[in-house]
């Protein structure tokens, strides 16, 4: 028989080489962060807003009769601009929020996992993986100008906060408030909440009731102070018209290749300990979660976003489920040292099979470091380019219009949701664009990160 510290000390080295693995997946978005190139779509969109927040009220939320429109809240904008004119452009200041979120992420979930009485090493289990799994798979919106993941954040620790409250037998909310406000970061966070709510409902119906009262009363006077504040298009602008379709929801399940070995290493247990309140819990996140990420994604123009809540469940599921995995829940009669290899080698191997190699690339090869250093300089010209272009331009790379000191006058993705839901025809848009004086521009290919990918196959 394995004896005990023989297995702690195999739990402490891989558990340790999960944080190592994050800590060089996130090479690759901490490097990009400084270069002029767009990361993805989003970032110019939110530079943009960042900086019309800074020009006044009036500015954040445009007429709906234009190409442009505004379907997020204002807090991310406020934040970005204020940072911005701290320590620079909005563009970069917001590429590092969302760096640290990512961090602070895997703090949160370390939390929550010792609310739900897992262990310290399930904690720590939880925050590497989780970050690990996002710098690893979902690069694109870690070190992105995107709310997204400070947005997860704040609701996050507001989570965090919400359990720990409870345990201590106070108040709950003002974690609750802290939510709403995560809320006007990016407003697709639902499932957290939720799952707080119903449980305090489940526990203490008259202390649920207080907490959603406080909760709807605070959303509802935040979004009475943005109706007025941005009168009068806030409304008509958040209301983005959108095409729903059941099939890009379900397209999603095949992305959950990355969490299932956690999720299946947590249904093992939780099916076993499914009497717990830590199994109830983590089941009723997961699977709120889950029927929430196919239903946003179902919309259009929602990405992988709509699986970080999923993955921030599936994070605190193997978190929790952590020693109780190590009791042998399947009466293996295997040693707890092949126990704790077998759990964390397979959460370890998920994340090395991935074609995504930049991270590599970045620290083995000069000459990718100069090839990155020739697309900035390829980005900035072509700034220059565009520049020199009269008038408004609908640029194909936001992130290249601004550098370019271009107004903000064409929204792709809005134009093609005005189209594809019947509110306005190709040709219609066209005659607008014409009347605007708007030129259309296609930037070169290489001022995106796009055009550093490196990868072995598709994902």
């Amino acid at each position: 028989m394995t004896s005990v510290p023989a297995a702690a000390r195999l739990q402490t080295i891989l558990i340790w080489s999960i944080a190592v693995l994050a800590a060089l997946f996130l090479v690759w978005p901490v490097w990009r962060a400084s270069f002029p190139m767009e990361i993805w779509g989003n970032e110019g969109w939110n530079a943009y807003h960042a900086d019309a927040a800074m020009r006044g009220a009036a500015q954040l939320y445009p007429p709906t009769d234009g190409l442009v429109a505004n379907n997020y809240p204002p807090l991310s904008f406020y934040v970005m601009g204020w940072l911005g004119r701290i320590f620079g452009d909005p563009l970069y200041v917001g590429r590092a929020v969302s760096i640290l979120s990512t961090l602070a992420i895997g703090a949160a979930a370390a939390s929550v996992v010792r609310q739900f009485g897992g262990s310290r090493a399930g904690a720590l289990l939880a925050a590497f993986w989780l970050v690990a799994t996002l710098a690893r798979f979902f690069e694109f919106y870690v070190g992105m100008n995107e709310p997204q993941l400070f947005g997860l954040a704040v609701m996050s620790a507001g989570f965090a906060w919400f359990w720990k409250r409870q345990r201590q037998g106070r108040a709950v909310e003002p974690a609750v408030l802290v939510m709403v406000l995560a809320g006007f970061i990016k407003h697709n966070f639902i499932a957290l909440p939720l799952v707080a709510l119903l449980w305090l409902w489940h526990e203490n119906w008259r202390l649920g009731l207080r907490a959603t009262i406080a909760g709807a009363a605070a959303a509802a006077l935040g979004l009475a102070i943005c109706a007025v504040m941005f009168a009068p298009w806030f409304i008509p602008d958040m209301l983005f018209p959108r095409t729903y379709h059941l099939a890009r929801g379900l397209s999603t399940l095949g992305r959950l290749q990355f969490i299932l070995p956690a999720m299946v290493l947590w249904a093992i247990w939780a099916w076993h300990e499914r009497a717990t309140r830590a199994a109830r819990l983590t089941t009723l996140l997961t699977a709120i979660a889950f029927v929430l990420c196919l239903m946003q994604k179902s919309g259009a123009g929602v990405d992988e976003n709509a699986q970080f809540e999923l993955i921030f469940a599936a994070a605190v599921g193997i978190g929790v489920a952590y020693e109780g995995l190590l009791r042998d829940p399947l009466r293996s009669g295997w040693s707890q040292c092949a126990i704790v290899a077998l759990v964390l080698g397979i959460l370890i191997v998920r994340l090395l099979i991935s074609s995504r190699l930049e991270f590599a690339y970045v620290l083995v090869s000069p000459q990718y470091r100069a090839l990155a250093a020739d697309h900035a300089a390829i980005t900035r010209a072509e700034a220059v380019r565009t520049a020199a272009i009269p008038g408004p331009v609908a640029c194909s790379n936001l992130v290249v219009c601004r550098l370019a000191g271009k107004p903000f006058v064409y929204d792709p993705f809005y134009v093609q949701m005005l189209v594809e839901t019947g509110r306005m025809s190709w040709q219609g848009v066209e005659q607008l664009a014409r009347r605007k004086a708007i030129v259309k521009d296609t930037t070169d290919p290489r001022a995106n990160i796009t055009s550093l990918w490196r990868r072995m196959r598709s994902d």
